[in-house]
């Protein structure tokens, strides 16, 4: 439940970075509301729809199994798609007149924002990367053969 809510909070974030980002002009306080409710309008069904879209993931169990092991595509997914939703911005702010998007980065702007829905909405953080609970906090672990000896063992200096 809480990745539900936690990938509901990143994808109104990205909706906010990507909307304001595309806004070329203020006309006064109509805008700034615009600037708050816009972004909730287009994270709540994206919410949503990635959700429905990736229930089979949740509930299908060798599906589940297969997607909690290889955590590292959800985390390539949202950062690829959030790279694609970025370049169908910039494409989108470079219209014709100021004030009005072109047309040109729409399929970027789609194909990004959809991706980075479904991968935030069912992100996992990879198991490989995780160290084990009784792992040493110092790197390169060393195996009890190599460590050195304590001090007290050590050969004085001559």
């Amino acid at each position: 439940m809480l990745n539900v809510f936690g990938g509901g909070a990143v994808v109104g974030v990205g909706a906010a970075a990507s909307l304001w980002g595309m806004w070329t002009e203020y006309d006064g306080v109509l805008t700034l509301i615009g600037m708050v409710i816009l972004p909730i309008i287009v994270a709540i069904p994206s919410a949503l729809i990635g959700l429905v879209i990736g229930l089979p993931v949740r509930l299908v169990p060798p599906i589940r199994r297969w997607w909690l092991s290889h955590g590292e595509y959800t985390l390539i997914g949202a950062v690829g798609g959030f790279i694609v939703l970025i370049v169908g911005v910039v494409l989108a702010r470079a219209g014709a007149e100021a004030g009005s998007p072109g047309v040109d980065g729409w399929q970027f702007l789609v194909s990004g924002w959809a991706v980075f829905c479904l991968s935030t909405m069912h992100f996992v953080w990879p198991r490989r990367w995780l160290r084990p609970a009784g792992a040493r906090e110092s790197l390169p672990s060393l195996s009890p053969a190599a460590a050195p000896a304590p001090p007290e063992r050590m050969p004085r200096p001559r």
